[in-house]
């Protein structure tokens, strides 16, 4: 079975395990913005947490969080980790969303998708996790953002090795149908926080075990134990 083919296996596994509704709990373009920088090196629990206390102490726009030090956002944002750098991150980046575009990330979206990837990257703070994030989720652009549970699954799987973003990110691209990239990027977050643990993976159990060139090991060391 050639990479493409077992993509597609393995990615019709994970749909029939992980398919469910889309998490439609944020709407506007800049505070999905923000809850992904929320959302960095900590869990979806403490990032929703962090967005909730941060909504519910000032209006999330780009004009109201630029007028704020970081300090005035920390404490709500402490659950999520990394407050201080966070806080900082925050404001910087509110501050040239105002400057570079008028408080409208609707203008991104507009553009076409290498212009609109760089457009974000631009600004202080956002690096290309955050912007693919973005541009997938809220202008449904056809892209893979890449985090370190997919860096771990995808590593596993044996499609590409190490931890260099654009590699694995391309690799995804080429394997995975356009129009399946979002939900594959849910299914393989999923399938790295429930199945495939950085320590003690439960390979007997996985789905895709039979896919996977370290379940296949892994196994075959253990007698399926």
């Amino acid at each position: 079975m050639n990479y493409k083919a077992r993509m597609g296996e393995i990615i019709r596994r994970l749909e029939q395990k992980y398919a469910k509704n889309p998490d439609r709990w944020i709407s506007d373009s800049f505070q999905v913005l923000i809850a992904t920088i929320l959302s960095q090196n900590t869990s979806d629990r403490n990032s929703h947490r962090a967005f909730s206390n941060l909504r519910g102490s000032v209006n999330i726009r780009p004009e109201v969080l630029a007028s704020l030090k970081p300090e005035d956002i920390k404490p709500a944002i402490m659950c999520a980790g990394l407050a201080n750098i966070k806080s900082q991150r925050i404001v910087e980046v509110s501050k040239e969303v105002l400057a570079r575009f008028d408080g409208d990330l609707s203008r991104v979206i507009r553009l076409p998708l290498n212009e609109a990837r760089g457009a974000l990257m631009d600004i202080k703070g956002i690096g290309p996790k955050t912007a693919d994030v973005f541009l997938s989720f809220v202008g449904g652009y056809p892209v893979m953002p890449v985090d370190t549970n997919i860096f771990r699954v995808v590593d596993r799987l044996g499609f590409a090795k190490g931890r260099n973003y654009e590699r694995t990110r391309g690799a995804l691209e080429s394997l995975i149908p356009p129009e399946k990239l979002r939900d594959a990027h849910l299914y393989l977050i999923s399938l790295g926080r429930e199945m495939c643990k950085s320590r003690k993976p439960l390979c007997p159990t996985c789905p895709v075990n039979t896919l996977c060139d370290y379940g296949i090991e892994q196994i075959r060391k253990t007698g399926g134990k």
